[in-house]
């Protein structure tokens, strides 16, 4: 009898299950197979200078961690061909960096890519080393630094155990001598 009461409350729980399967199953990742379709349909409005249609097959691809780096990769390379294409060389450079963060080696081939594209790459490249250096230099500054003040606390500890200069045979100092009184 207690059962009746819950009838209605298991039906909606029931219901609200449905529903969430059902939702979930609209939410899933990117496969390859969808991206690759993505990536074809991309090119097509790319080529169309349909620009922003573009950005919206590939985004959602480029953003899929579940995905090769390879995939990922080519997405961003067409992105920032996309954005190039717009005009906007501040969105073509994140595209470029995201492009560089999965393939630091990769390398732009002048013959089939934007000359615009390969030039961004390049400076991309050329910053990204000047910051790795730098960040190595204070590393290494760092380093000195702290090498240093341990060397300067292990001499001011070895002075002070050894007592610093003195004969160690209980003996005073002798006194220094009296001033001469004036003539």
């Amino acid at each position: 009898m207690r059962w009746i009461g819950w009838l209605p409350a298991l039906g909606w729980l029931i219901a609200g299950g449905g529903l969430l399967l059902g939702s979930a199953s609209v939410i899933h990742a990117q496969t390859p197979t969808s991206c690759d379709t993505s990536f074809a349909q991309a090119q097509e409005a790319y080529y169309a200078a349909d620009f922003e249609g573009a950005a919206d097959q590939l985004r959602p691809c480029a953003q899929e961690p579940t995905l090769p780096d390879s995939v990922r990769a080519r997405m961003y390379r067409l992105l920032s061909f996309v954005r190039l294409g717009q005009n906007d060389e501040a969105a073509a450079r994140r595209a470029v960096e995201s492009l560089l963060d999965l393939r630091p080696d990769f390398m732009p081939d002048p013959s089939e890519d934007r000359p615009d594209f390969v030039a961004l790459v390049e400076k991309a490249k050329t910053q990204r080393r000047a910051r790795a250096e730098a960040k190595e230099d204070e590393n290494r500054r760092w380093l000195r630094w702290t090498l240093g003040a341990a060397a300067a606390a292990l001499g001011t500890a070895a002075v002070l155990l050894l007592g610093g200069g003195d004969s160690g045979d209980g003996s005073e100092l002798p006194r220094p001598p009296s001033p001469e009184p004036p003539e």
